[in-house]
């Protein structure tokens, strides 16, 4: 029997992510609900619909760390839930670019780098987005780098190119494995055990 599960993510490249990890982990489950919020406040005003949503399918949502000092300490600001063994709560640490290139060799070979350039440990890296960009100037063929870098790039405030999301949500469709990533992101490992769990 073909079980649901909701997906509620930050951004279409959080989206992307979550799906991939679900169909590796939950192959018997197909994402009857999916949103792209738009930002961490968006997801946080509408948690008790979700928990409402969670006694009738498993929710697995995402967001980004950002600067917060660590995950227990952004998610105590959020008041209390009702405990709901369906809500699936994760936060990616610090953004969800760290999950990505926790897979280096794919990574690596998507963009034009070595592997060894990627960075081995993303979950501790400030600005894992600026490291990603950074890593597609200096190696990126031009069409890549054009669509993901901006052209007046700022690394001190790095916004996106035209095609960052379509580039790397095709990537992670096609490319990305959940299963090598998690053994070089904690917090991507708890969030597939979590999922583990719901099979």
């Amino acid at each position: 029997m073909v079980k649901k599960i909701a997906v509620v993510a930050e951004d279409l490249l959080t989206q992307a992510v979550l799906h991939k990890c679900i169909s590796e982990v939950l192959p018997a489950y197909i994402v009857a609900r999916t949103e792209v919020k738009g930002g961490r406040g968006n997801v946080q005003r509408e948690l008790g619909a979700y928990a409402a949503l969670a006694q009738v399918m498993p929710v697995l949502i995402c967001v980004d760390l950002d600067g917060d000092d660590c995950a227990p300490t952004l998610l105590s600001g959020w008041g209390r839930l009702p405990p709901q063994a369906g809500l699936l709560l994760r936060v990616a640490v610090r953004e969800i670019e760290a999950w990505v290139l926790a897979d280096q060799k794919r990574v690596a070979s998507f963009i034009g780098a070595a592997p060894n350039e990627v960075p081995k440990r993303p979950d501790e890296l400030f600005d894992p987005k600026r490291s990603l960009l950074e890593l597609a100037r200096a190696h990126a063929g031009s069409e890549l780098k054009a669509d993901l870098v901006p052209r007046n790039y700022d690394a001190s405030y790095p916004r996106i190119g035209r095609a960052y999301n379509l580039r790397l949500c095709a990537f992670i469709a096609s490319k990305w494995r959940p299963h090598v990533a998690r053994k070089k992101s904690a917090s991507l490992e708890r969030a597939m055990v979590a999922l583990e769990k719901l099979a």
